[in-house]
């Protein structure tokens, strides 16, 4: 939908460039689209890159319930979804975190709700 978007606002900078009118509005909302790809993505690596994640994909390969739902574990999807992931990849809070990410099998593809808690602060 974003990407979407983002060529909608194109091609309006370019039809008001052609009118000569000023293209202004449509490159704030290109740039804040820009923007916040660059957030997602950001968060996203951070995510990957987290301790208490890898945990988490652990756990979830040697879960006996989920692998008898979905067959072999081979892999979890790119994305998570929810608002708890960046909360949790940007340290926005210390409270847990929520979040929905898709994990692949050999027979099925399920969403798989986790919860990571950021770790205490060390004194």
């Amino acid at each position: 939908m974003a990407t979407a978007l983002m060529g909608f606002f194109i091609d309006l900078k370019k039809i008001l460039e052609g009118q000569k009118k000023s293209p202004f509005l449509p490159q704030i909302f290109i740039a804040i689209i820009i923007v916040a790809f660059g957030i997602a993505g950001g968060g996203i690596l951070l995510l990957n890159s987290s301790k208490t994640y890898r945990e988490a994909i652990e756990n979830i390969k040697i879960d006996g319930v989920l692998k008898s739902d979905i067959g072999n574990f081979r892999g979890v999807g790119l994305f998570p979804s929810g608002p708890g992931f960046l909360d949790f990849a940007y340290k926005v809070n210390r409270e847990p975190s929520t979040f929905v990410i898709t994990v692949r099998g050999s027979k099925a593809i399920k969403d798989v709700e986790i919860t990571l808690y950021k770790s205490l602060p060390v004194e």
